[in-house]
């Protein structure tokens, strides 16, 4: 076992969440995946014209994170837990010529050690980014499937069967000994025609099948960017022919997927309704068989011709579930915390506020985000959440240039996965917190 003491260090280019006005030249957004784009960039920041952050106060925290390969640059970290309760971090890893890894390590002490690393595919066109994060699921049958966006089009990143072009495949990968082996990578959807997949999210329903969402190019389509929302189901482990969920959804903000307490499947993205883009939710109590119209979160109203590039964030909290997105809307630009039942808590209206995550516990939740101190470095800070109660903002000691925070709450402390920012290169930190 590795005690958690160094840092990694990640070579990460941030990106900004940004909106495209349609029918505009094409500008890369992410390496791994080209989006909607724009010759008016305009950020989040942008949009909100607010004064700089307060000076909160803060809580001490421990540090650490698994053994480096100072040749290679690491980036976004993902947390999860397993059936048997064992904390999983994801994150990938790229070397000096390019060649991208995705690994995973397992922690049997709540994140204060980890195990070896384990490599799950290795290639220069893995994705893994803020809108489209790669992550392995834990099954209850002890198996996993790793999820990620890879690219065919770029020399050595084509899996078997794949499809070329202006193409980014949506693939998995199989491991039924603990992540010690695995699978090569296989496309998650059946369809043979070149198309952009990507912005998914996937999740184990209660059943101990897979759900994964994308959206996925509009076949023929005359518009710049068109893209529509697609699942894919796994029956007794094999993924099914997809499904068209919705046919008109915003283009390029990434899917969220939650199951709570009672079973059921809840599936947020941005709809688009004559450019009101605000968040919608579709539920499912039979395992994704079928589902309930789509309704919208809480009516923001915010009309934009394009495609802001940032969907929601959820966490199933108690017998419901807590969601947080961005909205530019007029009357209340910013982040908003909600309920599952559209019950809005607070909203963060801060220009400087990027990032957020949820976590929860038997108690309370909290929200974690990005805040830009009087010098310009972005900190994290936090709410805890108890019922409708929310706590004053806190900082958290020693996250100074934080991006990009994931985590967990495991009993009374946070254990956080977030980068560093660096001059050329990022680190990338494991955080606990006591509550």
């Amino acid at each position: 076992m590795i005690k958690i003491i160094a840092f990694f260090n990640v070579w990460f280019f941030s990106m900004v969440a940004i909106f495209s006005p349609k029918e505009e030249a094409k500008t890369n957004l992410d390496e791994n995946m080209p989006m909607c784009n724009t010759s008016m960039v305009e950020s989040i920041e942008q949009w909100t014209k607010l004064p700089s952050s307060p000076v909160y106060s803060s809580v001490p925290s421990g540090t650490g994170t698994i053994a480096i390969d100072s040749t290679k640059a690491y980036t976004m970290p993902l947390l999860a837990q397993t059936p048997k309760g064992e904390i999983l971090l994801s994150w990938t890893e790229k070397d000096e010529q390019g060649l991208t890894s995705f690994c995973l390590a397992f922690s049997k002490d709540k994140g204060k050690t980890f195990g070896d690393k384990k490599v799950i595919f290795s290639s220069k066109g893995i994705g893994n980014s803020r809108l489209m994060r790669a992550k392995v699921l834990a099954k209850k049958d002890g198996s996993l499937v790793a999820l990620f966006t890879n690219r065919p089009d770029v020399p050595g990143g084509a899996p078997a069967g794949g499809r070329g072009g202006r193409t980014a495949d949506l693939v998995y990968c199989l491991s039924k000994d603990a992540g010690t082996t695995w699978t090569s990578p296989q496309n998650v959807d059946s369809d043979p025609a070149k198309a952009m997949r990507g912005f998914f999210d996937a999740i184990v329903l209660p059943n101990d099948e897979i759900a994964v969402f994308y959206l996925k190019d509009v076949a023929n389509s005359t518009k710049h960017e068109e893209r529509d929302l697609r699942m894919v189901l796994s029956k007794n482990g094999v993924f099914q022919p997809e499904r068209l969920i919705d046919p008109v959804v915003c283009d390029c903000c990434n899917i969220n997927l939650l199951v709570d307490a009672n079973g059921a499947l809840h599936v947020y993205y941005r709809d688009n309704n004559d450019d009101i883009r605000d968040i919608a939710k579709i539920t499912s109590t039979d395992n994704g068989v079928t589902f309930s119209k789509p309704q919208i979160l809480h009516n923001d109203g915010w009309k934009i011709n394009g495609c802001p590039h940032s969907g929601a964030i959820s966490s199933s909290y108690g017998k419901g579930a807590l969601v947080a997105w961005f909205s530019g809307a007029e009357s209340e630009s910013g982040f908003r915390l909600v309920t599952q039942e559209g019950k809005k808590l607070f909203v963060l209206s801060d220009a400087s506020v990027k990032n957020p995550w949820i976590m929860a516990g038997a108690k309370q939740a909290v929200m974690i985000w990005e805040q830009s101190q009087a010098d310009s470095k972005n900190q994290l800070v936090f709410r805890k959440i108890n019922g409708d109660k929310v706590s004053e903002t806190v900082a958290v000691d020693g996250s100074v240039n934080a991006l990009n925070s994931t985590g967990l709450m495991l009993d009374n402390q946070l254990l956080l996965a977030h980068e560093v920012k660096g001059e050329k290169k990022n680190s990338l930190k494991i955080t606990t917190v006591a509550l």
